[in-house]
């Protein structure tokens, strides 16, 4: 079908008046990627939550922070399912005020308490810096989950775009080096492959749609600056056949995405491998069109879907 019609009025209002980011540094561009997230988004108080709480836990490299977002919960005072969050941003931009309103979405929409976690960012921070903060705010999460408030039996992963990516890799990490049960992994448009030529839909979308094939590419180069590293078993999620074991699977993806291909395939393989799998592919979209919550009814819908998704892979201990 075609794009839709109201994301394509925004995508030529941004291109109007989006600025030339080819010769700007990684904190330049990390800044204006924040305001023009920021500029889009309702405001956090749309979407009230229980409590929002920061709390600082051991990383690889030192302290990280988690911020926990608390669900309004009435005539329950037991301990609450978790959905671990990573957010996207090609591992390089993305905060925790720019994915404020999403884990507040979400947070509502799952009842779940969400754990944002802030993972440290390339170039600075190359490969695997983000993958081992993942692993360990996770593990970290399954130890102490108790301490505030969360359920360690009951825990989810979730992420958007290049967090979507992390969230399906700590599911194989944890099955194979150690780490909490799972109940479940939400990959909303998740950016899956890290090779050179990539899949099929980085041509068919390459520009014209926000996310571009040329962004997609600039971002590897950051998190990857050794080309070795792209061969490595943790960049290469599509060649994967080990699948099997993991925690049930919703998978998202869009329409008018340059990485699109990348969650159909992943879709595939792990049900070919006896995952749980739910694909769900949202027509006329493009690719991190969930920021437009509160504005577009399948921005709501797909924050809808994955709360509902995350009640019932949490519903309860013995499940």
């Amino acid at each position: 079908m075609p794009l839709d019609s109201q994301f394509g009025r925004w995508l030529q209002e941004a291109a109007d008046r989006a600025p030339d980011v080819s010769a700007m540094s990684v904190a330049q561009r990390r800044a204006a990627a924040d305001q023009a997230n920021l500029k889009i988004q309702r405001p956090p108080l749309a979407y009230p939550v229980a409590e929002i709480r920061d709390i600082n836990i051991p990383g690889p490299a030192g302290a990280m922070t988690l911020r926990l977002y608390y669900p309004i919960v009435h005539g329950s005072s037991g301990p609450r399912p978790v959905t671990v969050f990573f957010h996207g941003g090609g591992f390089v931009t993305g905060s925790l005020a720019t994915y404020d309103v999403i884990c507040r979405a979400l947070c509502r929409a799952s009842k779940t308490i969400v754990a944002f976690v802030d993972y440290r960012l390339a170039p600075e921070h190359p490969f695997p810096a983000a993958p081992d903060d993942a692993l360990a705010a996770v593990r970290y999460i399954g130890r102490h989950a108790g301490n505030f408030g969360g359920d360690s039996e009951r825990l989810a992963l979730a992420g958007d775009s290049a967090g979507g990516l992390l969230a399906a890799l700590t599911a194989l990490r944890v099955r194979d080096e150690g780490g909490p049960a799972l109940r479940g992994q939400c990959l909303l448009y998740p950016m899956l492959d890290l090779q050179r030529e990539g899949v099929a839909s980085l041509a068919r979308h390459a520009s014209g749609y926000g996310f571009t094939r040329d962004a997609r590419d600039w971002y590897i180069e950051q998190y990857l600056p050794d080309e070795a590293a792209r061969a490595h078993p943790f960049n290469m999620l599509l060649e994967r056949r080990d699948l099997a074991e993991l925690p049930p699977a919703l998978v998202m993806t869009a329409e008018f995405d340059p990485v699109c291909d990348e969650g159909v395939r992943y879709a595939a393989l792990l049900a070919e491998q006896g995952v749980l799998t739910r694909h769900s592919h949202y027509y006329g979209m493009i690719h991190a069109f969930i920021r437009r919550l509160g504005q577009h009814v399948q921005a709501d819908q797909a924050i809808d879907e994955c709360g509902a998704w995350l009640r019932r892979v949490l519903v309860s201990p013995a499940a």
